[in-house]
């Protein structure tokens, strides 16, 4: 059992964001921490995808661990992103707390349509 003390910095249980783009399927994969910290990255890699081909983006949130609401602001942004490009982003393996959160904010949209899965 680990037991936290006000001198256990909370950096030390974080797990970094990990990003990969795929220009040529236009997809990104996300594993770790989506926070405030790292969200803008988020939106970087989707910015990358305006330059490929992709008409559909993908982003695989399925090795997230955490998601704050800048991390939510982040896809949400990289939605409407894909939208200005003439492009659709859709969401892969969303865990049911991201689901419901993007649902409240009126953005299921990203998890509610099948994609097929490479």
């Amino acid at each position: 059992m680990t037991i936290l003390s006000s001198s256990t910095p909370m950096a030390a249980f974080c797990e970094p964001l990990q990003l990969s783009t795929d220009l040529l399927t236009g997809r990104v994969s996300l594993a770790g921490e989506l926070d405030r910290t790292v969200a803008h990255r988020v939106l970087e890699a989707c910015a990358a995808l305006t330059a490929s081909g992709a008409q559909v983006w993908t982003v695989d949130v399925a090795g997230l661990t955490f998601c704050d609401v800048e991390g939510q602001r982040a896809l949400i942004r990289a939605a409407r992103l894909a939208e200005r490009s003439g492009r659709e982003l859709h969401l892969l393996h969303p865990r049911p707390v991201l689901v419901r959160m993007l649902t409240l904010v009126g953005m299921g949209r990203l998890v509610g349509s099948p994609v097929p899965v490479p």
